[in-house]
Formats: C-alpha cells, sequence, structure tokens
C-alpha cells in the first residue's frame, strides 16, 4: 500500500484538550464555538460524533491566546497602539 505524502496529525476532543491545558472542558467548548475566537472546523473519526481538533493548531493557539490575557493588569493607563 502507498503512504501518503501527508502524515496524519494528531487530533484530541475538547476534554482531553482542556486536560492539556488544565482548565474545564466548558471553557473550550465555550471557545470552540464562539466565531469570534476563529478555531477550524472540526474532524470527526468514522463512527464518532465527538469533535476533534488539530493538536498543533490548538497548541498554536493557546499559546497566542494566553499572550494576549492581560487579566490583572490595567490597560486603561496604556497609550494605543499607532
Amino acid at each position: 500500500m502507498p503512504e501518503s505524502a501527508e502524515e496524519p496529525r494528531e487530533t484530541m476532543t475538547i476534554p482531553k484538550l482542556a486536560a492539556r491545558v488544565g482548565k474545564s472542558r466548558t471553557l473550550l467548548h465555550r471557545l470552540a464555538t464562539n466565531p469570534a475566537e476563529g478555531w477550524p472546523a472540526p474532524t470527526f473519526k468514522p463512527g464518532s460524533s465527538r469533535p476533534e481538533y488539530s493538536v498543533d493548531w490548538f497548541d498554536a493557539y493557546w499559546k497566542e491566546r494566553q499572550a494576549r490575557i492581560t487579566q490583572g493588569r490595567r490597560t486603561d493607563l496604556e497609550r494605543p497602539a499607532e
């Protein structure tokens, strides 16, 4: 059988992604269903109705999301970016 040119990417369900970053699955589900967050369309394994997302994409998304969180810092005193 010929091998495909593209290796299958690792995917995980929302509960597994939540455990990966130590957050609740409810939070990740809310993020995944919010169009403003920009999550990609999920993939589904044959015979399953659970949405799965690329681990590589999620890791990059989570790193960028954590970088823009400003909880506990005052942002009203910062000058707007030009």
